[in-house]
């Protein structure tokens, strides 16, 4: 298999049919055609249906473009190393983070990164636990910052995975909401929820209500965006759990409160998870030796 026939293919399906993919690799049709015939006879599977709508590829083609896709990548990776290596200072990191880290670790690790990786691209992603795995896998995150929660509480010996700090949460309320000077999460038993971060981040307060003999909360949205969270908050009489930096922000800008109910809710821990198999290039080692070193201050 030639890395021609996995570009091939990529194109192909990333432009949605053969004329486009051959028109923007600067092949002819034919020469495609057979680039794409080649690869389906070594793999013994058709990855590509043609029709009239253009090409899509099938199951096996969609399995076969992941991983298609982590190859590409890594050999990216494997080119910036080298440079790296050499003295270069260009290159690119992917971080996923947490809100928690991305509030209260990134916005100071960044500059100190920059300040020696100048011409480097560096990009920061929201993400989910459930989302973690995918994108360490597929290689779209060198790292990520977060929770150990859902997948991420046993993530198998594909994934190294490094404790850094403990992160506590507090439980906000609009600023006037009946239940804003309440004490204690029996005083909660009846409110109503926002649920963050998706059904895999959801275990800490339940099992909060459950420790103090309450009904489970009541989720009435699902909201995966932490700043749509603020204004949901701010805007009517759901309450939620976020990370202490996220709620001090907001109580600044004096639309939410904190309830002081804080002690009921158990601090998070925040792990920085990588793969096992691929070693960070060097602007992902220096990047994560200056959140070490921020999350040990921040401890």
């Amino acid at each position: 298999m030639r890395l021609n026939h996995i570009r091939d293919f990529m194109a192909v399906v990333e432009t949605g049919s053969i004329r486009a993919a051959a028109r923007s690799l600067a092949l002819t049709q034919p020469a495609l055609t057979k680039s794409l015939r080649q690869l389906e006879t070594e793999l013994g599977a058709v990855l590509l249906t043609r029709g009239v709508r253009g090409a899509r590829p099938t199951e096996i083609g969609r399995a076969f473009l992941a991983r298609a896709r982590a190859v590409t990548v890594e050999l990216q990776r494997a080119r910036e190393e080298v440079d790296q290596l050499r003295g270069g200072r260009t290159g690119r990191l992917a971080v996923g983070s947490a809100p928690g880290p991305a509030l209260g670790l990134l916005p100071e690790a960044l500059p100190r990164l920059r300040q020696r990786w100048r011409d480097a691209v560096i990009s920061v992603h929201d993400v989910s636990p459930s989302e973690v795995l995918p994108a360490l896998r597929e290689g779209r995150l060198d790292f990520a910052l977060s929770v150990p929660l859902g997948p991420l509480e046993a993530p198998g010996p594909a994934c190294l995975v490094e404790p850094l700090y403990r992160n506590a949460a507090r439980v906000v309320a609009r600023k006037g909401h009946p239940l804003a000077g309440a004490t204690s999460l029996a005083e909660l038993a009846g409110a109503e929820w926002v649920r963050t971060g998706g059904t895999d981040n959801t275990s800490m307060l339940p099992a909060a209500f459950r420790a103090a003999g309450i009904e489970p909360p009541r989720y009435r949205i699902e909201c995966r965006s932490f700043f749509a969270l603020a204004e949901i908050v701010a805007q009517s009489d759901m309450l939620a759990v976020v990370p202490w930096q996220l709620a001090a922000r907001e109580a600044a800008g004096g639309r939410v409160v904190e309830l002081a109910v804080s002690d009921a809710l158990p601090a998070r821990q925040i792990s920085l998870f990588r793969r096992a198999d691929v070693p960070l290039t060097p602007i992902a080692r220096e990047c994560a030796e200056i959140l070490r070193a921020l999350a040990a201050r921040a401890a």
